[in-house]
């Protein structure tokens, strides 16, 4: 009996012994958790194509250059295998676009092409301008077409004070010719910029069209003011449905219907004058126009809306257009270089390009002699009392309002340099 209890009693401890032992293992080792095997995902790499001009240039070679003098299109893609067949057919089709005998020395050029198994043209880009330019394809076949590029319009704004010319100020603050032009174009009629006076200044808002971050040119004056002998002169740009005109702080008209400088800010080197001694012909001859001297090349302007009824070339006038304006106007344009795009019979708007300055004819130098005619005869241009355009609509006084009185708010906020420069120089003398 005793041995049986002595029995029972061991293999209670033996469990009991195996329990804790069990316990304690499970306290100091515990038993490793499944650990998940992350997912491996593939990550697809996007590149994206280089694209210019609209093209996807990654699968090609890139050749950049400008047109050479005398080179033509045949010298640019003959090396590129493009055959004498293929650009004969260019040649024709292309005066439907833009013609490649139109290439101009110093523009640039791009070629793409591919280089296996052999060097072969796929495009040719000219680009006649900084705005435009002409692709010419030669995939899948001959395809033509004319792109402009994306303008941004940007709102700059200027101040300079005369200390010689309106020319020399506004270069002087890094404006272009293209400015200077724009601002006596606006002021024409109100000020004589041959007789601004030293200190004399003007304050300026204008338009800088930009292509990838590059100014191409200017575009529209927004506001002006110019300050001459102390009193001002404003100016508005205000389009009331059929284009920009300019207007004073009433609403008035600055325009007349006639251009004051039918060539872009040029200087006047002979006044009308019915006694004047021809400087060819070596005689007092009248003289019944007005020249404005400039380069050769520089671009004449209609001087009103009208048309165009004489286009052609004598011997005393040289290259020359005569403008229509009404029953009452006509103007003539005398000892052109070349003829601006606009034919005998065509309508032209004021400001539009008809030629450009030369000394074709009984000419000296380069000028253009401006002529004007009142009702048949010729008249002096400089004194006669134009038409002005028509004011602000009185259905838009109140937007003009408005307009007017935020410009000045933006024309008052342009720092008058030299007069801080005054200052400055005030209080260190003392």
């Amino acid at each position: 009996m005793n041995q049986r209890k002595i029995g029972i009693a061991a293999i209670g401890v033996v469990l009991t012994g195996l329990i804790l032992f069990s316990v304690i293992r499970k306290e100091r080792s515990p038993l490793p958790e499944l650990i998940e095997t992350p997912e491996v995902v593939a990550e697809t790499i996007v590149v994206e194509p280089e694209m210019r001009y609209g093209i996807d240039v990654t699968d090609f070679e890139i050749v950049e250059g400008k047109i050479k003098r005398n080179q033509t299109i045949a010298d640019i893609l003959a090396p590129y295998n493009v055959s004498r067949q293929e650009i004969f057919h260019l040649d024709k089709e292309s005066k439907k676009v833009f013609s490649v005998r139109n290439l101009v020395p110093r523009k640039k050029y791009t070629l793409l092409y591919s280089g296996e198994p052999e060097k072969r043209a796929a495009y040719f880009i000219y680009e006649p301008n900084a705005l435009e330019y002409v692709v010419y394809s030669f995939v899948d076949g001959l395809e033509i077409y004319k792109e402009e590029r994306e303008v941004e319009i940007v709102e700059r704004t200027m101040a300079g004070r005369i200390t010689a010319t309106l020319d020399q100020s506004i270069r002087e603050q890094g404006g272009s010719a293209a400015l200077v032009n724009r601002v006596a174009d606006v002021f024409g009629w109100q000020l004589d910029f041959r007789s601004i006076q030293r200190n004399d200044w003007f304050k300026v808002i204008y338009e800088d069209r930009m292509v990838d971050g590059e100014s191409i040119g200017v575009g529209e004056v927004i506001s002006a003011e110019f300050n001459h002998v102390k009193n001002s002169y404003m100016a508005y740009a205000y389009d009331s449905g059929s284009g920009i005109d300019y207007y004073d702080e009433s609403g008035e008209s600055l325009q007349r219907a006639f251009l004051k400088y039918p060539v872009e800010f040029s200087r006047i080197s002979s006044n009308y004058n019915p006694r004047r001694y021809h400087p060819v012909l070596k005689r007092r001859t009248p003289h019944l126009g007005t020249d404005y001297a400039a380069s050769k090349g520089t671009p004449i302007r209609a001087a009103a809306d009208g048309t165009i009824i004489t286009r052609g070339f004598t011997n005393g006038n040289g290259n020359w257009v005569k403008i229509k304006h009404n029953g009452t106007y006509t103007t003539g344009y005398l000892h052109m270089s070349s003829f601006g795009k606009f034919k005998q019979g065509q309508r032209v708007r004021k400001g539009d390009v008809i030629g450009y300055v030369g000394k074709t004819g009984l000419a000296t130098g380069y000028h253009l002699c401006f002529r004007f005619w009142k009702r048949g005869k010729q008249v002096d241009f400089r004194k006669e009392k134009l038409p002005a355009e028509n004011p602000i609509d009185p259905a838009h006084i109140d937007k003009f309002e408005a307009l007017r009185e935020l410009q000045n708010k933006k024309l008052d906020d342009i720092p008058k340099g030299w007069a801080d420069k005054s200052v400055r120089a005030s209080a260190s003398a003392n």
